[in-house]
């Protein structure tokens, strides 16, 4: 029923664990197809030597995670995608979650649990009524909450034929400009269960220096917005790049940034921060 996809770009330490919380899953219904994005390390070993029949390794030639990711879901046999990095971990009843959520909701066809950092940082959730419900206005609860992150969000097939895949000119913010797509398009049903550990202390994390130019943030334009939430959502977006440039002193990323966004984006609105 699932298609796990996982991007792989030397996690040699990592992808064991990761892989083994697909295999200790309560719901065993789902396959896994592990992208070797032109690792040099020893992760497709490491993968290799898990004997599974549900597991595929396909071998390519760095290209970025979002090759990655979208690879792997043209190369799915299910027409339910669950996504999973290459460092990060579910609990064993994640599918599960997705399935009784499923349940709940036969018509949607984008499905999102919840997720904690390794190191237990709190966070702050809207609090609701009901433990599995509809986000009524993504871009607007988004701005508080991380609703999705993609080691636990599960999209049906067909939703990417529609709105498109990860965006492989992007290795910034990808992801965010992937849900903010679905999210025009689809009901987003989420569950408050905390299914998915983002382990914040794997390797190779910070691996690629940033590149503005393939920043969702940088390349984003106003113009394109459908709400006057979706434009309040970037905004926040804007003002907190821009705050983070100033808090470490990076002036070069602030200025260019700031050139891009002024006509939505106040100097007044960024510097009211305390510490500034």
């Amino acid at each position: 029923m699932f298609s796990v996809v996982i991007p792989l770009y030397n996690k040699e330490l990592s992808i064991r664990n990761t892989i083994q919380s697909v295999l200790d899953q309560t719901c065993q219904d789902f396959e896994i197809v592990v992208v070797n994005d032109g690792s040099t390390d020893n992760s497709a070993a490491v993968v290799e030597a898990i004997e599974d029949d549900r597991i595929r390794l396909i071998h390519q030639k760095n290209q970025g995670v979002s090759a990655a990711r979208n690879r792997g879901i043209e190369e799915a046999r299910y027409e339910w995608i669950a996504f999973l990095d290459g460092d990060d971990l579910w609990g064993k009843a994640h599918l599960q979650e997705i399935s009784l959520m499923m349940q709940k909701f036969p018509n949607e066809k984008v499905f999102v649990t919840s997720f904690e950092y390794s190191d237990k940082r709190p966070m702050f959730r809207h609090s609701r009524s009901e433990p599995i419900f509809k986000v009524e206005n993504y871009f607007k609860e988004a701005m508080k909450e991380s609703l999705m992150w993609t080691s636990i969000v599960v999209v049906h097939k067909s939703c990417i034929d529609e709105v498109g895949g990860f965006n492989e000119n992007l290795k910034h913010g990808e992801d965010l400009d992937l849900w903010a797509r679905l999210a025009k398009q689809y009901h987003i049903v989420k569950s408050e269960k905390i299914t998915g550990v983002y382990r914040i202390e794997a390797e190779n994390r910070n691996i690629s220096s940033f590149n503005p130019n393939k920043s969702m943030i940088f390349n984003y334009r106003f113009n394109d917005a459908s709400s006057p939430d979706e434009i309040l959502y970037y905004k926040h977006k804007v003002i907190n790049e821009l705050r983070s440039y100033l808090r470490t002193r990076r002036v070069g990323l602030f200025l260019k940034l700031y050139a891009i966004h002024s006509r939505n984006t106040s100097l007044l609105s960024v510097l009211k921060l305390k510490g500034l």
